[in-house]
């Protein structure tokens, strides 16, 4: 016996078992993500995603074997498509999307549908569902546990391996980052300064170290620092602010004489809350943020404290507007001890109240199609008036990936199948978009693609269009191995290009979008950089590829024509016991390739360096923020921790040095290390010793590590100056 499956993505899941000359459907899970409504509720501009295991006959896909009817039975305009290869098929809504009027509409899938071998479905199935025009908003408390008690529900009837229905968890060609850019103040005689190696130009991110130009504001050991940097002779700590012990600071924005610091705090258990009589859970942590009118800086006054549950995730600053996004996960597991317990999440705000209370339910909305059980919390305030209103929505079945331009929001959630019979189906991404309007953030729209996203850099805006580059991986199936996928959403979410099956076997390592060019870099055993180009969005093309040892994890952008990747170096062994099997991956130093793309057909690496041996690391690998560049100079410096290649065998490492390298990249000079900033003379590493980060104001440069700020000059790279944190 042999098993097909259809995937009814987001929405069912109908399993098909070949017996003799027929399919026949077994009984589907139809859902869409946890249910709070009578029937699945979809947003109504939904296309249905139907994958099949096998190829179908593109003669029975036809209106009459596969249509949307509303509740009073009249066929709905839809549109179908079918993929190359005969295994997808999509269903798209009319031209402006399911009308509203209906109650509801019923999807047909009839028993004419045949695959290429001339089998056919056994009956027909029918699936009906609701729409809504934007994300529906959770109505009550009670829908609320509803939503968990389902979950759980599910939770406990799933097997590890299954014999029914498995449920899906579902410009210019100029490169427009602004990485470090130079900033400058507004005076007559303007200061250069270093900002934060941000990803989108005018979209700051929050980061442990920023600088005016005249102070350093920094973190470290629970405490905020003011350093009074400029100039660097008279280099002077201002002022140390400590926080509470229950409070982690990670990230810092400052705007004029206002800053905010960011992190996770954590509160002592109580179960009693003034102003409720109902049963209310403990709060495991909260993201908060401290805002502070730092206009004197030996005396920062704090202005604010806000909060938001859950554990923090990201940060973007526009203009004096910041956005802070925490994820929290309550703990759904008490509703069987208590169904009344109140899941919602808690919001605190020192302005207004100094404990924490319950979101308003109607500030609860949730992604229709998600099977997560988590809050994604946006909180929006200005910088500008430290003291206005914070806004605060909440949704629910969200993620943790985050792209921002400076007019959307995206968010990306994973949606996990989950393995039947041995047989692991691959996850797809749902990617929300909001519009941002200075504090208010709107949802506009919701596209989904195959396959799962790295990191922010995966993602990208340009021109109208959302760019996404995922993995798409077949676990424990080397029949049908991972692939790499770039796809292209116009301004509403729908597809209207892609690059598919890319670098079959390997994953993605690293993404950069300049432009109208992509660059993308998998890695098994070699690392192929691709550079494609969506200057048609709907025929993206790829234009060459270059195979080299290593691989990047990190790119950034130097002009159009040049791209530098910052990873590791890695070597392939053969094992010496079994000459037959595939040769394995070691990893060796860290590895600065520069890339030349002048020949988009044709990519080369112009110049390499290998820092150190296997171990050697730096915050960079994982981090972008963890680079400076200075454009003018065409300096790069990272903080790192260098190991040498031990004698006692292929994993003994044996420790070097940290600190931090600097270096020039240039196409007319290619990689020269400029200088080596190293700390200290111990035998291994240590924290207090490690750079945080590097930053330039005129000509000096600053090293800041957990214990010191060290000052040099920009030109000859020697030591001015040097101070201690206490």
């Amino acid at each position: 016996m042999k098993r097909h499956s259809f995937i009814y993505s987001c929405v069912a899941v109908v399993a098909l078992v070949c017996f003799g000359l027929f399919f026949f459907f077994q009984k589907p899970s139809v859902s869409a993500g946890i249910p709070l409504y009578d029937r699945p509720v979809v947003l109504s501009n939904k296309s249905w995603d139907l994958q099949f295991s096998t190829s179908i006959d593109k003669d029975s896909v036809n209106n009459e074997n596969i249509y949307v009817t509303d509740n009073n039975g009249k066929k709905v305009p839809v549109t179908l498509e079918l993929s190359k290869d005969g295994k997808h098929l999509k269903i798209h809504p009319p031209k402006d999307g399911y009308s509203l009027d209906p109650k509801y509409f019923t999807l047909h899938l009839g028993s004419s549908i045949k695959s290429t071998w001339g089998l056919s479905i056994r009956g027909d199935k029918n699936i009906e569902f609701a729409v809504a025009p934007s994300l529906p908003t959770v109505k009550s408390e009670e829908h609320l546990r509803k939503y968990f008690l389902t979950a759980l529900k599910e939770e406990k009837n799933r097997p590890s391996i299954f014999t029914g229905m498995e449920e899906r968890s579902d410009s210019s060609g100029a490169p427009e980052s602004a990485n470090s850019a130079t900033l400058s103040q507004d005076k007559s005689t303007a200061t250069e300064f270093s900002g934060t190696n941000n990803q989108v130009q005018g979209v700051d991110e929050g980061d442990r170290v920023k600088t005016d130009g005249e102070y350093i504001y920094h973190m470290t050991d629970g405490k905020l620092i003011i350093t009074k940097a400029a100039p660097a002779k008279n280099l002077e700590i201002a002022s140390q602010t400590e926080f509470k012990q229950n409070f982690s600071p990670m990230h810092l924005f400052i705007h004029e004489n206002t800053l905010l610091v960011i992190g996770n705090s954590w509160e002592t258990p109580r179960d009693d809350y003034p102003g409720t009589k109902k049963m209310i859970m403990p709060i495991d942590g909260m993201t908060k943020g401290y805002i502070y009118d730092i206009s004197n800086k030996q005396k920062p006054k704090l202005l604010r404290e806000i909060g938001m549950e859950g554990h923090y995730v990201t940060s973007r600053m526009i203009d004096s507007q910041v956005y802070l996004i925490s994820n929290h996960y309550p703990n759904h597991l008490m509703l069987e001890q208590n169904e009344d317990i109140d899941l919602r999440p808690r919001i605190m705000d020192s302005l207004t109240n100094e404990e924490p209370t319950k979101l308003d339910i109607n500030k609860i909305k949730y992604m229709p199609q998600s099977q997560e059980k988590n809050f994604t919390m946006i909180a929006s305030l200005d910088l500008n008036k430290p003291k206005s209103e914070m806004h605060v929505e909440s949704y629910l079945g969200s993620g943790d990936q985050i792209y921002m331009s400076e007019d959307h929001l995206y968010i990306a959630v994973s949606k996990y199948f989950h393995e039947k019979n041995g047989e692991w189906i691959p996850p797809n991404t749902e990617v929300y978009k909001f519009n941002i309007d200075k504090l208010d953030v709107n949802f506009a729209s919701m596209g989904e693609v195959p396959g799962t996203v790295l990191n922010q850099f995966s993602m990208d805006e340009h021109d109208g269009h959302f760019r996404v580059a995922t993995t798409q991986e077949e676990m424990r199936n080397d029949d049908k191995p991972s692939a790499n996928n770039l796809y292209i959403l116009d301004k509403n979410m729908k597809q209207v290009g892609e690059v598919e099956n890319l670098a079959r076997g390997e994953r993605i390592y690293s993404v950069r979008f300049m432009g109208d060019r992509a660059y993308i870099v998998t890695f098994k055993q070699v690392d192929p950089l691709f550079v494609i180009d969506t200057a048609d969005p709907s025929n993206p093309k790829v234009l060459g590829e270059l195979k080299i040892p290593g691989f990047s994890t990190y790119l950034h952008p130097y002009d159009e024509n040049h791209i530098i990747g910052f990873g590791q170096d890695t070597k392939t062994v053969k094992d010496p016991n079994n000459g037959s099997k595939e040769p394995f991956v070691m990893r060796g130093g860290m590895k600065i390739s520069l890339f030349d793309i002048t020949d988009f057909n044709h990519p080369k690496e112009a110049d390499t360096e290998i820092i150190g041996g296997q171990g050697t690391h730096s915050e960079l690998l994982h981090n972008h923020k963890a680079l400076m560049h200075h454009p003018k100079k065409d300096l790069f410096a990272f903080p790192v921790s260098i190991y040498q290649d031990g004698k006692k065998g292929p994993f003994d490492q044996e420790f070097d040095s940290q600190g931090a390298l600097v270096y020039e990249i240039s196409p007319e000079k290619g990689i020269v290390q400029k200088a080596r900033l190293m700390n200290g003379e111990e035998k291994v590493e240590n924290w207090e010793n490690q750079i945080q980060r590097i930053l330039y104001i005129d000509d000096q440069l600053y090293t800041i590590s957990n214990n010191a700020v060290n000052a040099y000059d920009l030109n000859t790279f020697k030591s001015i100056e040097s101070i201690k944190i206490q």
